[in-house]
């Protein structure tokens, strides 16, 4: 890996890093491509690769499959892994992905606590759109951390 110089910080430690668990492979690969240029992509094979990579990596975001299918067979639910994380990583922003037309499924999913959802077709633009929205606020607030000693030398 390559390591960029910007600011006095290599270019490796200015990434968000999204980790994403996600059974669909088509519209993970998708996501996976279209983020890769912008974002540290982890993927999660199953819930605990993904509470594993939330411990050791530290993400700025989590991308969530609602329908992942190994909850069906352990009679655990999308909802409780939700709950979990926002308990234990509450600063964690969660972006859940659903199927065709299930909206109800997002906003049950918000009401437990995610901070949003897309849907598993989404468009490219709205897809990143979306993850920047959710990860603009902490990128503002390392940015001024990062400035404000600066600044207040000068």
């Amino acid at each position: 890996m390559i390591d960029w110089f910007v600011e006095g910080r290599t270019w490796a430690a200015t990434m968000n890093r999204i980790i994403m668990l996600n059974e669909d492979l088509e519209s993970q690969m998708r996501m996976y491509l279209a983020l890769c240029p912008r974002y540290r992509i982890e993927i999660a094979e199953n819930e605990l690769t993904l509470m594993r990579l939330l411990r050791r990596k530290k993400p700025n975001l989590l991308l969530l499959d609602a329908h992942y299918n190994r909850f069906a067979h352990n009679s655990k639910s999308v909802g409780k892994l939700v709950e979990k994380i926002k308990r234990k990583y509450n600063h964690l922003p969660v972006l859940t992905i659903i199927s065709g037309e299930d909206e109800e499924v997002g906003e049950v999913l918000a009401q437990r606590g995610a901070d949003g959802w897309v849907n598993r077709r989404v468009e490219i633009d709205d897809l990143l759109q979306r993850v920047d929205n959710l990860l603009q606020p902490r990128r503002s607030f390392v940015e001024n951390t990062y400035r404000q000693p600066q600044e207040a030398m000068a």
